[in-house]
This record gives structure tokens, sequence and C-alpha cells, in this order.
């Protein structure tokens, strides 16, 4: 049998072709080897055929392999190559790379992204939804614009440098210039950074709900519920994270909830990320029409 550390080689590969030749060989091997747990296991009653075969790591791995293996081969992928989901896997075998998928993420030093957010028991013509398009550079700031639907609602910009927030509002061509105290502005900006939810999927306990196309990419899931989990504004919250399989890059957050102040039934996606966008600082404004005029400026919060 192949040693563990070669099984977890051959599942991680990521570009496998196979022929009709090589599935018979490979599902005649695999049956094989089932007949020769099945003749083991008659005299050893009353321990099960499964039990058995999952009494080991190594035996785990290759049942793995197997099963993965198996289902590729008998779908419609005989003679193109083959992406195979690897990072449940990799955690398994490599107790530190939950920590450095996290690290990656957290030290990305400029990245896009889209937060949908939809009532769904609230209008009754079902438009009531919001879009938020964001920009952030960590040590730069933050700029984002939302649009309920469909229309531009305001813009905002977090200027780090100088503890503000400038928010621009079209309809009324105005525009707000807060000052926030130091630890009012970290927190406004930590809530616009994704990354702090997805360490927190992470940290969960949660379910595997193995790979699917999101977004056309070959993508990981998982699934947190429980009581603990997104609790500041929604109860009862059921959330998916979805991994780029070839980057460890996440692609797209689920969340779905009661809203506590309005008890209303509220879905949220985040999702189009660019990681590494390659933003500029001046990228991020502010940018105010010469024609938009200044509300009174609120003193600091």
């Amino acid at each position: 049998m192949r040693s563990e550390k070669n099984i977890v080689k051959l599942i991680r590969s990521q570009e496998t072709k196979t022929d009709p030749q090589t599935r018979d060989k490979i599902l005649a091997g695999a049956f094989a080897q089932l007949d020769e747990f099945a003749a083991a296991d008659r005299s050893a009653r009353p321990m099960g055929l499964f039990h058995r075969i999952m009494s080991s790591r190594i035996t785990q791995l290759a049942a793995a392999a197997g099963i993965i293996i198996a289902i590729f081969i008998t779908a419609d992928y005989i003679g193109n190559p083959v992406q195979i989901c690897t990072i449940a896997l990799a955690q398994v075998s490599d107790n530190s790379s939950l920590e450095k998928f996290i690290d990656q993420v957290l030290h990305v030093n400029a990245f896009t992204y889209c937060y949908r957010r939809h009532t769904l028991n609230g209008r009754p013509d079902g438009q009531d939804r919001s879009e938020t398009v964001l920009y952030i550079m960590p040590d730069h700031g933050v700029r984002l614009g939302t649009y309920v639907d469909g229309k531009t609602e305001m813009r905002t910009f977090l200027l780090p440098a100088e503890k503000v927030k400038i928010t621009v509002l079209p309809e009324e061509k105005q525009y707000k210039k807060d000052e926030l105290s130091e630890q009012t502005f970290s927190q406004v900006q930590r809530e616009k950074d994704p990354r702090g939810l997805i360490k927190q999927f992470l940290s969960s306990d949660y379910r595997d709900l193995g790979c699917a196309m999101i977004d056309g990419i070959q993508s990981h899931g998982i699934e947190v519920a429980n009581p603990g989990f997104f609790q500041d504004t929604l109860k009862n919250v059921v959330g998916r994270l979805w991994i780029n399989v070839k980057t460890q890059l996440p692609v797209r957050m689920e969340l779905e909830g009661t809203d506590i102040a309005t008890s209303n039934r509220i879905r949220i996606v985040t999702d189009e990320f660019r990681w590494e966008a390659g933003l500029q600082k001046d990228d991020l404004g502010p940018f105010i029409p010469k024609d938009y005029v200044l509300e009174e400026p609120n003193k600091k919060e």
C-alpha cells in the first residue's frame, strides 16, 4: 500500500488525465481492495466492514482517495483535467494549515468586494435590497458605494490618517464630514473589513459542504450554524464560506438570519472578491463633486 505521504500527494495533484483503460484499471484495483477488506471482515464480526476500513489513518486517506478518484473518473471527465478539492484533506494532514490560511488572508494589502443585503420578508414587491461595493487598503483607508434597489444612496470614505469619515449624499448634493475618535474609527473600519468574519468562520465548529462551482470557480465550502455565531445584529444565523481551491482565498460568504432590531429575515452575500487588487492610495478618495455642500461638521464621536 502507498505511504500516507504519497496518498496525500496524489489527492492534491491538480492535473489528472484519464482514459478508458486507466479508468478500468483503477476501478478494478479499488474493487479488489474492497473484496480483501470484506474477506478479512467475515472472520472478525461483530465489528462492521466500515469500522475496519476506517480504523487507521492511512486507510482513511486511501478510502478518501478511492472515493474521490471514482467519482471524478465515472463522471464526464474522461480525457480532461480533473480539479480535485484539497482544502479539507490539507487540514487533516497538516494542523498548521488553518493558521497559515488565516495569516494569508490577513496579510492581503489591497482588495475589493461586493456586499449585498436582502430582506427576505420585507416589502411585498421583493425589491428591498441594498448593495455595497468596497475598496480596502488596510493601511490607507476604505472607499465604498451603497446602492438601494439599484439607485445610488451614498458614497463613504474612511481616512485613517485624519480619523475622518466622509459621507457623500447624491440626492441631496451634500456631504458630511465626521471626525471620529481612535476607538470609534477603528471599530468602523473593522466593520467594513470582511476578514474578521472569515476568521470567525474558521474558528467556529463547522460542517464540511464539499466542492462546488461558485461564480465559475472550483470552491470548497463550510457551513456554520451555532448560537454564538454573528450574534451582534442577527440571530439564528446560518453562514457559509466558499474558498477557491486553487488560490485558497475566499470566494463568497453567505449569511442568513433574523434581524434583531426588525425581526425581518435577512440574507447577506459577500462576493466578487479581488484579492491583491492593485489599488493605489489615490483610488480611495475622497471624491466630492464641486457643487456639493458641506453639512455642519459633527464633533468627534
